[in-house]
């Protein structure tokens, strides 16, 4: 008989540490991926240099552009400035976001919803904090893809991306027309690059690409 409220006790612990480790994974539950939509800047630490300054565009529809500006690391280096573009994936249970596209992997912790933590060898925090103020994407970088004849006007399908957009008929639109014709049948989708910029509805989504400078483009291939 002595021995049943031994027993009650061992279950009412065992209740306890049940209802402690729920509490516990409530606590450590992932951040919704609706705190993750915006612009994240920082300065990145770098050897010899003051830092890399760094904007990170994460968009509500899953892809990503990064900008970063490498400051000269002597008298006779000059500053470089390297763009990234292409999808981000959220892992809830590690609490990442891993940005997919050309160049390095790259991984970032949320801690939480303010700000972003690149994964690295470095014991230097890489460090991005929410910034509201800051512009979205506006930068020429170099676009591939394939271009394919509509009607009268012509559609480029960004590769990493996957955005498909009208090609606007200013900047070197001209010469682009002109080499798809000769290289390309009516209609068919070719692969093509060149240097250029997204246009930006007031809304965010993205309206049209317009071609800076036009680079080759190809009969047969694509991403």
């Amino acid at each position: 008989m002595r021995a049943a409220p031994r027993r009650y006790l061992a279950l009412l612990a065992t209740l306890l540490g049940a209802c402690g480790e729920s509490t516990n994974d409530l606590s450590k539950q992932a951040l919704p991926p609706a705190t993750l939509p915006g612009v994240w800047t920082g300065i990145f630490p770098c050897d010899n240099c003051p830092g890399i300054d760094t904007s990170l565009w994460l968009r509500a529809d899953g892809r990503f552009f990064i900008e970063q500006h490498y400051p000269a690391i002597s008298e006779e280096g000059v500053p470089t400035t390297a763009h990234g573009l292409g999808r981000w994936m959220w892992n809830a249970e590690e609490q990442t976001v891993a940005l997919e596209g050309k160049g390095p992997d790259r991984i970032f912790e949320q801690p939480d919803a303010e700000k972003l933590i690149m994964r690295t060898a470095s014991s230097l925090a890489h460090r991005l904090d929410r910034n509201a103020a800051s512009p979205p994407f506006a930068a020429t970088i170099r676009l591939g893809g394939t271009a394919r004849r509509q009607g009268d006007a012509y559609i480029f399908q960004e590769c990493l991306t996957g955005f498909e957009l009208p090609i606007e008929t200013t900047g070197d639109y001209s010469r682009f027309r002109h080499q798809y014709r000769s290289v390309t049948p009516r209609d068919q989708p070719a692969p093509v690059e060149f240097e250029g910029r997204f246009t930006w509805a007031a809304n965010g989504a993205p309206q049209s690409v317009h071609i800076v400078r036009f680079v080759t483009i190809r009969d047969e291939g694509g991403c």
